[in-house]
């Protein structure tokens, strides 16, 4: 089983691996898994936020209906305020943007349930997100399930995570390779 955080691999790909947004999500999920049984990959993300191409996102998410295997599970955008200090000139300003809720208790239940319900024997959680390493954790200490994390050596590759996993594997851009559309 993979279980995908979308958002957190999509900006190490692009901030440290100078990568592309797409993923072939069936490719990668199947690569990873190496050979072993591959039951099912989650895939998590929020839609777009309005201030984007809404048509290539509504695409990206309609294209995953279609791929075998592949669960895609939608998280929601809401509104937030960003207040910063001109570093030049130390004016205060505010700055409207998005943020996504709700993909990691997403990822977290689906994690512990079905771990639970013996659907999976190793999990690979593909995230860099801390938030995750209690599920991991749990996981480990109340079933005979194996977790593994992959994920792209960066600053958002928290060290919780790392430290909770079972296997942990390092995404380069040689792994990705062909994974990329």
């Amino acid at each position: 089983m993979v279980f995908i955080d979308g958002a957190n691999l999509y900006t190490c790909m692009k901030d440290y691996l100078g990568l592309p947004y797409n993923v072939k999500v069936d490719v990668f999920g199947a690569k990873l898994a190496a050979g072993r049984q591959l039951v099912r990959i989650y895939y998590y993300n929020s839609p777009a936020p309005p201030s984007t191409d809404q048509a290539s996102s509504q695409r990206f998410w309609a294209k995953l209906g279609w791929l075998n295997n592949v669960r895609p599970r939608k998280g929601r955008i809401v509104p937030k305020t960003v207040n910063a200090d001109c570093p030049k000139c130390h004016n205060k300003f505010s700055i409207h943007t998005y943020g996504q809720k709700g993909v990691d208790t997403r990822i977290v239940v689906d994690v512990i349930s079905l771990a639970q319900s013996n659907a999976y024997d190793t999990g690979i959680i593909v995230s860099g997100d801390s938030d995750l390493a209690e599920a991991i954790e749990w996981v480990r200490e109340h079933t005979q399930k194996r977790i593994e994390n992959a994920f792209i050596a960066c600053k958002s590759w928290a060290e919780e995570i790392r430290k909770a996993a079972d296997i942990k594997t390092t995404l380069t851009k040689t792994f990705l390779n062909g994974c990329c559309q």
